[in-house]
C-alpha cells in the first residue's frame, strides 16, 4: 500500500496491526466511494476479501453490492467494453501529456547544461578539447541558435534604423530646433 509518498508494507507486521491498517484504509476508501457516488451520480460498491478468511467486506451492504454487480453484468458486453476503452483513451491522453512535459523538461535541462558548458568555455574554466562528442554537438546547436537570434536582431535593428532614416528624410531641408511644428 502507498500513502502520501510513503511505501507501506504490512507483510512484516503482526496480524492485529495488519487488520487495523486494513480497517482504516477500507474506512477511508468507503468515504471516497461515497463522495464519488454523490458527486458523479454513479453506483459504487466495494467488495474486499482476504484469501483464507471467511469474513468478506462489502460496502454499502452485501445486498446493494450484489445489485450493482448484477446490473453491471446485465449490461451488454459491447457497452462494458466501450466504457473500458473510454477510460483507456483518457488515461493514454494523460500519459501522452506527461511524456510531452517530460520531453520539454529534458530539452530545457539540456539547453541549461549547454549554456553552462558555453559559459565555462567562454570564461576559460574549460578547454574545447575537454568536451566529449555529445557536448560538442550540443554546443554547436547552441552556437547556431545564438547566431540565428543575433541575425534576427540585426535584421530588426537594420529595419528600425532604416525607418528612422526614412522618417528623418521626410524632414529634409527643414530646420529642427527641437520643438514640434
Amino acid at each position: 500500500m502507498t500513502g502520501k509518498g510513503v511505501c507501506w508494507t504490512t507483510r512484516n507486521l503482526d496480524e492485529g496491526k495488519r487488520k487495523k491498517i486494513l480497517e482504516e484504509r477500507l474506512a477511508s476508501l468507503c468515504k471516497k466511494a461515497y463522495e464519488l457516488s454523490i458527486l458523479c451520480d454513479v453506483k459504487v460498491s466495494i467488495i474486499s476479501f482476504t484469501p483464507g478468511e471467511t469474513d468478506n467486506f462489502t460496502w454499502p451492504s452485501l445486498t446493494e453490492a450484489n445489485k450493482i454487480v448484477t446490473n453491471y453484468l446485465a449490461c451488454p458486453e459491447k457497452q462494458r467494453q466501450y466504457k473500458l476503452v473510454e477510460h483507456e483513451v483518457y488515461l493514454q491522453s494523460i500519459v501522452n501529456d506527461r511524456e510531452k512535459e517530460i520531453t520539454e523538461l529534458e530539452k530545457m535541462a539540456e539547453e541549461k547544461e549547454m549554456e553552462n558548458l558555453f559559459n565555462q568555455l567562454a570564461e576559460g574554466r574549460k578547454r574545447f578539447d575537454e568536451f566529449d562528442v555529445c557536448d560538442i554537438k550540443g554546443l554547436l546547436n547552441l552556437f547556431n541558435d545564438k547566431r540565428a537570434k543575433l541575425d534576427q536582431m540585426e535584421i530588426q535593428l537594420s529595419g528600425n534604423v532604416g525607418n528612422e532614416i526614412g522618417a528623418n528624410d521626410n524632414n529634409a531641408g527643414e530646420e529642427n530646433d527641437g520643438h514640434p511644428n
